[in-house]
């Protein structure tokens, strides 16, 4: 315990921008914002210790407090509000899943129910229950793999 509060009351500024650029470095190689409150919250331990001749209890203290109420903040505005939601791209890299209520057009008649649509600068191959000709417009309804399912569009 005498070790801790030795180490803790020889705290000066540079200690604290020290931990304040690591964690921001870590919060670059992560990307997560869980790592950026705390590295602010050193980053003003620092600056409130350089500006002011305060004991490494308070410098403690005051970066603790500063890290929780930083957090919460950020997690509450920061997160919900600049960053998108997780849940924004859930077929991010899923691209039939994304085809799903495409329009496009059948570029051969469908045989046995299976033929071939183009969407955008795309041809996919495609299954229908409907009979669909050469030409004509088509929704996607659904994908199997490679194969997307199709209807008429209405």
């Amino acid at each position: 315990m005498e070790f801790l509060t030795a180490l803790v009351n020889t705290l000066e500024p540079w200690h604290w921008a020290a931990v304040g650029l690591a964690l921001l470095v870590g919060e670059i190689s992560t990307g997560t914002t869980f790592l950026l409150w705390p590295a602010v919250a050193a980053g003003v331990t620092a600056l409130v210790a350089w500006r002011f001749d305060v004991g490494g209890g308070a410098q403690v203290g005051l970066f603790a407090a500063l890290t929780l109420a930083l957090t919460a903040i950020g997690a509450r505005y920061v997160r919900g509000r600049w960053l998108a939601p997780a849940t924004a791209n859930v077929h991010l890299n899923e691209r039939a899943a994304q085809l799903q209520g495409a329009r496009g057009a059948a570029t051969v008649a469908f045989v046995n129910g299976m033929g071939r649509v183009r969407l955008g600068d795309t041809e996919w191959r495609a299954e229908s229950a409907d009979a669909i000709g050469a030409g004509e417009s088509v929704e996607v309804v659904s994908a199997d793999g490679p194969t997307l399912v199709v209807k008429k569009a209405s």
